[in-house]
């Protein structure tokens, strides 16, 4: 029981230091051609995108080329999946019985992966903004600077 309420606390803890971070989204940009970029959403301005790729070089894409953006906040699902398989291996490790913690382990682990997935993905923050044209840049601004790293 110690061992567990150890562990509670230092996950609170942690959790309390990582809320305290500003959140980064994630941005996908769709172009006229149907091509992708996926990055970090860096800044918005009147004319154009900037965006960090995962290499950590920055790609300024302009209102011109741009015809979708798909946004969502980053690092909220996984420590919602660790949670849920924590949770349930944490009641099999407090189970008596061999087989009640054997079941736990196998259906349970993956069953609360699977609902900490799916909570995070709901809760994700998701934005869309299809069928852009290059007019629409200066009334979305306002909007997309609460996604943006640099504000």
């Amino acid at each position: 029981m110690k061992f567990t309420f150890t562990c509670l606390i230092f996950f609170a803890l942690s959790y309390a230091g990582f809320a305290q971070q500003k959140a980064k989204y994630n941005i996908r940009v769709v172009d006229r051609s149907g091509q992708a970029v996926r990055g970090i959403f860096y800044a918005a301005s009147d004319n154009g995108l900037t965006v960090i790729r995962n290499r950590k070089d920055t790609l300024k894409l302009s209102a011109d080329s741009i015809s979708a953006l798909y946004i969502h906040r980053r690092g909220l699902v996984a420590p919602l999946a660790i949670a849920g398989g924590l949770t349930f291996f944490v009641l099999a490790a407090k189970s008596d019985k061999l087989a009640e913690s054997v079941v736990l382990i196998a259906a349970g682990v993956p069953a609360g992966v699977s609902g900490g997935l799916l909570i995070g993905g709901l809760l994700s923050n998701k934005k869309r903004y299809q069928g852009l044209q290059p007019k629409d840049f200066p009334v979305i601004k306002s909007s997309l600077q609460q996604y943006t790293v640099l504000k």
